[in-house]
């Protein structure tokens, strides 16, 4: 089936992967990324695929994702983990569609050809998935396989009349290292959370030095003396809570100074 999907389709994202090596006690680990739900994640351990809400559980408390078994994973289990739909920042467009390809192993062969040729991610993986006779494989030159071009090489054989399946998941126009950069100029001040504030003085036609809101320097104020904007470093400079003319205001001057945001 053409619009066959292991989980939710990510209208913005990519598939990131996690390994995790049992020690024999541990039942719960921090993902590398946040997740929203068990049935976001694809586990397996030692190339058993694992029932979510059953064999485990995964949520994210304060920013940080959690992986909790329902027993400890064996010492030197291998735990994969694959990620359905990475959370990006910036909206992609997806490329394809998912793309299944099947192939019935003879007992000797090692090497398939895809009929479509993934692309890889910065780390050199494949956006795919693979079972063998439903067994879920890992990948890497030092697991179950690996892939080239169109083609996926098996680091072992499989009984005669196994079904080999590749499920290449969909690709997005994403580029390597945008995951959590947003675009220039995309944000509007809507979006943030801004203050502006103004404060006023009078002059007394001696007195050069008033006070302002900390935080600010000459350049993130502006600052009019009777209607008319001075010119920072010129007509006045900017000490912690302090402002200094360069002159005296003149009695019943007005001074208007508008903070900007920092």
């Amino acid at each position: 089936m053409d619009n066959s999907y292991l989980g939710a389709v990510p209208a913005y994202g990519r598939f990131q992967r996690q390994s995790i090596i049992g020690d024999g006690s541990t039942t719960v680990f921090n993902l590398d990324y946040p997740v929203s739900s068990s049935t976001q994640i694809l586990v397996s351990i030692d190339g058993v695929v694992q029932e979510p809400s059953y064999d485990y559980s995964a949520y994210t408390t304060a920013g940080q994702g959690t992986i909790n078994f329902s027993q400890a994973v064996t010492l030197n289990a291998r735990v994969s983990i694959i990620f359905l739909g990475e959370q990006l920042l910036v909206p992609t467009t997806v490329l394809s569609s998912p793309h299944i390809d099947t192939f019935t192993s003879d007992g000797s062969t090692t090497t398939f050809t895809l009929t479509r040729t993934p692309s890889v991610d910065e780390n050199g993986i494949p956006p795919m998935v693979v079972f063998a006779n439903g067994a879920y494989l890992q990948y890497g030159s030092s697991e179950d396989y690996t892939v080239s071009g169109n083609t996926i090489l098996l680091n072992s054989t499989y009984p005669v009349s196994n079904l080999i399946t590749v499920i290449q998941l969909a690709e997005s126009n994403n580029v390597a290292g945008s995951v959590g950069t947003i675009p220039d100029n995309s944000i509007t001040a809507a979006k943030l959370s801004l203050s502006y504030i103004t404060t006023t003085h009078s002059g007394d036609g001696s007195t050069t030095q008033f006070t302002i809101e900390s935080g600010h320097d000459a350049n993130s104020i502006l600052v009019f003396y009777n209607g008319i904007c001075m010119v920072p470093n010129t007509d006045y400079s900017v000490s912690t809570t302090n402002i200094s003319f360069t002159f005296a205001p003149i009695s019943g001057s007005d001074i208007m100074i508008r903070y900007l945001p920092v």
